[in-house]
């Protein structure tokens, strides 16, 4: 059986970047809550209201998150993403401890602040780019400082964290990373199984029933899940502020009540996974919609973050929405495990930001926009070129 008509032409929902994506899911779903569109030559359904992301995000049988995850395999690993039923329950136990509410609590003010703090005093210049000499460092360094790997080699850990981020568009270029950083983390494990320190690797390797390999799957996985989708939300944070001067206005004069408040409200303005794709596995009649099978099934957090059947005024950056539940995070079985360390890691780094740039402010003729990164999955802005001082 085939899919319906297509909805919208000439915009490939798997490769390409989609043109004033905002508008476009808008006009999709006030026409229905779902879309037929091209994606990698063939057809899929993107979902579009909150409802049916949601619903989506809890119905793993139906739409299974290994089925849509084996094509990394060969770069990250057997990682719990790639997990279903007891196996992803078992491993993401295990992995939990590492990331508890207090741990990232602890993160605060003992990592997450002084690298901040290191990268802004790198700046040298009256005008910086945020996204090269921020957003892109900030949580790579913050990753490497937890898993304990030493300074000295934290250049070369950004050019494998680089290359895994691009596996979709140069796979010899991510699995030539994949093998160097295999290699060496197997070293580090190696020796803190003799010599455990007070890091996250140490940690692990603690828990009964994971192995060397397991430690080295959610390494590979920590990079581009925390360090990747961190980069980019930080980026859509400070987006939104700089081209809202009032609301960051806000955030300067009470940073103790807006910091986190303007993480979560960019989460949802802006999340950095903006279209999840997954595949429905059997043929099915799914909330009124005919699936085939093996028809790729995207989820789109875009929209549902701005359905405005949920978030009045929904394309609004208001601080004020204090609205708390978002799908930035996933939700279901495979909901981020990571969200609070995220949301703690986030906070921190813009915190310092504003406290060490008063002046910051978008330099003239400045590009700020959010567009998609590599493919429609991740979006996130290019570069946000800022003025330092007055």
């Amino acid at each position: 059986m085939a899919l319906e008509e297509l909805d919208v032409e000439g915009i490939d929902f798997a490769t390409g970047d989609i043109p004033n994506a905002h508008r476009l899911l808008s006009t999709l779903r006030r026409r229905k809550p779902y879309a037929v569109v091209p994606f990698g030559g063939g057809r899929a359904i993107v979902l579009l209201t909150h409802e049916l992301v949601t619903a989506a995000f809890k119905d793993e049988e139906t739409f299974p998150a290994a089925a849509a995850h084996p094509p990394s395999g060969p770069v990250l690993g057997h990682t719990v993403q790639c997990m279903a039923g007891a196996a992803h329950r078992i491993h993401e136990r295990l992995a939990t401890p590492a990331f508890h509410d207090g741990l990232a609590g602890d993160y605060g003010s003992a990592l997450f602040e002084p690298v901040a703090h290191e990268l802004v005093d790198r700046f040298s210049r009256h005008e910086v780019d945020l996204v090269v000499e921020f957003t892109e460092q900030y949580p790579v360094l913050v990753v490497a400082r937890m898993l304990g790997l030493p300074l000295a080699d934290e250049s070369v850990l950004w050019r494998w964290m680089h290359d895994l981020y691009y596996y979709p568009v140069e796979p010899d270029g991510a699995a030539r990373a994949s093998d160097e950083f295999g290699a060496y983390l197997r070293e580090i494990i190696r020796r803190r199984r003799t010599r455990p320190g007070d890091d996250l690797i140490s940690t692990l390797l603690t828990v009964d029933g994971y192995s060397d390999e397991s430690v080295l799957a959610f390494a590979r996985m920590l990079f581009p899940a925390a360090a990747d989708t961190v980069m980019l939300a930080l980026g859509n944070v400070l987006a939104a502020l700089l081209t809202h001067p009032a609301q960051l206005a806000k955030v300067r004069r009470h940073p103790k009540t807006e910091l986190s408040w303007a993480v979560r409200e960019a989460l949802r303005w802006e999340p950095p996974v903006g279209m999840l794709p997954r595949l429905c596995t059997r043929h099915t009649e799914w909330h009124g919609i005919t699936i085939p099978a093996a028809t790729p099934v995207v989820f789109a957090i875009t929209s549902a973050n701005r359905d405005p059947a949920v978030y009045p005024d929904p394309d609004a950056y208001d601080l004020d929405r204090r609205a708390m539940a978002t799908l930035a995070f996933g939700d279901g079985a495979h909901a981020c495990l990571g969200a609070r360390f995220a949301l703690a890691e986030l906070t921190a780094g813009l915190k310092v930001l504003i406290e060490r740039l008063p002046d910051m402010r978008l330099a003239p003729g400045a590009d700020a926009r959010v567009g998609s990164r590599m493919t429609p999955v991740l979006r996130g802005p290019s570069s946000l070129p800022v003025l330092l001082g007055r």
